[in-house]
């Protein structure tokens, strides 16, 4: 389980002009599609369904953890299953080009989708800057971008594959190693900035 308050400084809950300042918990839960025990599609699920069963993994768990499902809005209930792209080698380049999960689309167990995207997209900007300027030739440049791209997009795509599968351990010796190296990072912050990819 995973869980993330979205709260906002008082001076834009009091801006009327704020829009987007809901405060809210967010939670999501996460295990192989097994143990869920649904006969069809979780995502075929009604919240009412999707909710005791989640609860009924959730069983010995704290009571605020299981107080936090119980009171979610059933409307904002959905399942989903988890998918991750597949590395493949470069292509001929044309005028027209990928970025994001077009491409490089992976599990959220890393957090950094996002952060991968906006990379592409800052990366794409710059070579479009160049050809625009006469620096560049088009086809170059969108060749180097692409390259790179597919390099570290791809790299990002294994380390959100390998936090999933360190997350869903069955083995009682890698869940005790997975909780003692999350403590242990979160303990040194250091540790945790090289962790995060802050450093």
């Amino acid at each position: 389980m995973f869980c993330s308050a979205v709260q906002y400084a008082p001076s834009r809950l009091a801006n009327p002009y704020s829009r987007d300042a809901e405060e809210y918990v967010m939670w999501g839960f996460s295990t192989h599609r097994e143990r869920f025990g649904f006969s069809a599609a979780p995502e075929t699920s009604t919240p009412f369904e999707l909710k005791a069963r989640v609860l009924a993994l959730m069983e010995d768990w704290h009571p605020a953890l299981r107080r936090l499902v119980q009171q979610a809005d059933d409307a904002s209930l959905t399942a989903f299953a988890v998918k991750t792209s597949v590395p493949i080698p470069p292509w001929p380049t044309r005028n027209v080009t990928l970025l994001g999960d077009a491409l490089h689309n992976m599990t959220p167990f890393r957090g950094i989708g996002a952060n991968s995207a906006l990379r592409d997209a800052d990366a794409l900007r710059e070579v479009l800057i160049a050809v625009d300027r006469g620096h560049a030739d088009l086809i170059e440049a969108l060749a180097r971008y692409e390259h790179d791209m597919i390099e570290y997009g791809f790299r990002a795509v294994r380390a959100s594959l390998a936090n999933m599968r360190r997350f869903h351990a069955e083995s009682p010796l890698a869940r005790a190693i997975t909780k003692a190296l999350f403590r242990v990072v979160d303990l040194l912050p250091p540790l945790k900035g090289a962790f995060l990819g802050r450093q």
